[in-house]
């Protein structure tokens, strides 16, 4: 299956963007914003493969030229926290050419974005896999300039889509209408200016913001006239930020991104049809897949990436596995994918010996068994990054502390400061107003101020040793560190979503399980017992070889053996009589080692609880 991403995003001003700047980096041209005259040059940019703008047919055809649209863009936008465009990214699949990636591009855009009146402004870009130094390596890892040896795997396009629709002369229609505030008989309620029209004959009247002793009241104008009050202004009361437009409320709802997903997955998949490939993408969660017990990997950013390659090429030059550094997101996935192929697997597995079963009772039984396998199986993972957890969160907290020791610390000389440049601003006044026979006044002024002025300076000095004690060598550092701690607390708390999943998938096997215990009748609680006795071996013999398989030697039984027993404890199962010597051959336990390792089995130890 195709690699599925369909990614929706506003570029707006509230962060500092301009659309002129996205349209110049994706095209990779030199455009200047006429907003505030600031150039981007980005015509040294590489791997861009290609470039198109669409209009709708009422769109002036000099919108055709980027600078032109994207500066029309921007100066039709007045507020300084303007939404400016809708960007769609895309992943292009790796198994259509670059003509085929285009049309299926053109395609989506056409369908659902022009024929709503969007234009658009579509770059594909295509660049190689790279190390962390940003150049280009070959499929072992090396940097080359060999542009035949450099990995292109990731095509994708940026479409940049205009948010303010257009009238039928090509000019842009207004975000919102202003929307009043009328009254009619104690009642509220908002009418655009031409829906006025047509409410005050019905007796609607706008209100208007009156003085009434030290009161402000919004009343009606005759209201107004009738108590001999004074109006603060002529503005009637509005809305807040008026009537949204129709046609932008309709972008703009939740529901486009479904669909605006769905039919980026049909118009690559009908592409594969044609082309009589089996290959397809899916928009669909896991969930949805009706993969639920499989867990998403975290987002590796690319320092991990880099980190990873670097591991993955030391292991293939034979260096020791213990003397390789991983990332700490890198083996948090390499866990994740090794618990959803267990996942798929027992299931599998689980699912056959579900199928083989020839009697209503024996499929219940390999039923019941079988969540109490897989919930076995969640409980030891999440046992697991339950520790991951823990020890990433030791080596976070001493460089939170920090961080926010240094931060209150800062924040307090900040705003000792501010007050004090306040009272030097005043004594400045009070020095500059008097004369030149006050000068016994003027000197004790300019004391003051001096010694307020040493205050700002020991308080910046004592922030600097703060600084110093907490480890930073400037405040970029701090900065630095504030962003890693930040980045590294988002993948912890992803970590904790994972285990809450694992626990909550593990309540709903719960709840199934305790579903079918108590449809269960009575005339078959004694066959089905035996037959679940049978069964029980069999599966938790399967989930157990998995999790060995997968850990290896890190397996641990204790941890096995605790999630086993949580699990019968909360499913209310009692335990099951086990052939001992079965259970030995099946573990592998050495002579001298039976004693010691099967006391749940009702064998003594020798003296050594004595004291």
């Amino acid at each position: 299956m195709a690699i599925y991403h369909c990614s929706v995003q506003v570029i707006g001003r509230n962060a500092g963007r301009s659309s002129v700047a996205a349209a110049a980096y994706r095209a990779g041209e030199d455009l200047v914003n006429e907003y505030d005259g600031i150039e981007h040059d980005f015509t040294k940019k590489n791997w861009v493969e290609y470039t198109e703008i669409i209009l709708p047919d009422n769109a002036p055809s000099e919108y055709s030229d980027r600078s032109t649209l994207w500066n029309a863009v921007e100066m039709s936008e007045k507020s300084k926290d303007a939404q400016l465009c809708r960007e769609f990214e895309l992943a292009l699949p790796v198994e259509l050419t670059l003509q085929q990636q285009i049309e299926v591009a053109e395609q989506f855009t056409r369908d659902k974005l022009v024929s709503q009146g969007m234009i658009v402004d579509i770059a594909i870009h295509n660049p190689p896999v790279m190390n962390d130094r940003h150049q280009p390596i070959d499929k072992d890892g090396n940097p080359t300039k060999d542009v035949s040896k450099m990995q292109f795997i990731n095509p994708h396009a940026h479409i940049m889509a205009t948010m303010r629709p257009m009238d039928e002369k090509g000019k842009w229609i207004p975000k919102s209408k202003t929307e009043y505030l009328c009254i009619k008989d104690g009642e509220e309620k908002g009418f655009t200016a031409e829906e006025f029209k047509e409410a005050k004959e019905d007796g609607w009247e706008k209100q208007y913001k009156y003085t009434e002793g030290k009161k402000k009241v919004w009343l009606t104008a005759e209201e107004g006239q009738e108590r001999g009050l004074e109006r603060v202004n002529r503005s009637p009361k509005t809305t807040p930020y008026g009537r949204k437009n129709e046609i932008i409320e309709y972008w703009d709802s939740k529901d486009r991104i479904f669909e605006w997903r769905q039919h980026w997955e049909k118009v690559v998949n009908d592409k594969f049809a044609s082309l009589n490939s089996e290959t397809r993408i899916d928009c669909r969660s896991f969930k949805d897949q009706g993969r639920e017990d499989e867990l998403p990997t975290l987002h590796m950013g690319t320092a991990a990436t880099n980190m990873e390659r670097r591991a993955e090429r030391e292991i293939h030059e034979g260096k020791p596995e213990a003397y390789v550094v991983h990332s700490d997101i890198g083996n948090i996935n390499k866990q994740i994918k090794e618990h959803n192929r267990f996942v798929r697997e027992l299931k599998a597995k689980i699912d056959a010996m579900v199928e083989a079963a020839k009697d209503f009772v024996g499929e219940l039984a390999k039923k019941l068994e079988g969540i109490r396998a897989k919930i076995i199986g969640n409980k030891y993972e999440e046992s697991i990054l339950s520790h991951d957890m823990r020890f990433m969160a030791s080596k976070m907290n001493p460089v939170g502390e920090r961080l926010e020791k240094y931060r209150v610390e800062i924040s307090k000389a900040e705003k000792a400061n501010e007050k004090v440049a306040k009272e030097i601003k005043k004594l400045k006044k009070e020095l500059a107003a008097c004369t030149t026979l006050q000068f016994l006044k003027k000197k004790q002024l300019q004391e003051q101020i001096q010694e307020l002025q040493e205050q700002i300076e020991t308080r910046k000095d004592y922030v600097q040793n703060i600084r110093r004690m907490c480890g930073y060598a400037s405040d970029a550092e701090y900065q630095e560190a504030a962003a890693d701690y930040s980045a590294k607390y988002k993948d912890y708390e992803k970590m904790e979503t994972t285990v809450k999943r694992l626990q909550q998938d593990n309540k709903q096997l719960s709840a199934e399980y305790q579903s079918e215990i108590s449809k269960t009748a009575p005339s078959i609680a004694e066959e089905l017992q035996e037959k679940r006795e049978a069964a029980r071996t069999e599966m938790e013999t399967a989930t157990k070889s998995k999790l060995k398989e997968k850990y290896g030697y890190g397996f641990e039984e204790g941890k096995f053996a605790d999630a086993r027993r949580d699990t019968d404890e909360k499913l209310g199962i009692k335990a099951i009589k086990v052939n001992i010597k079965q259970f030995i051959r099946d573990n592998k336990i050495p002579a001298k080692q039976k004693d010691e390792q099967t006391p749940e089995l009702g064998k003594k130890k020798s003296n050594h609880h004595h004291r």
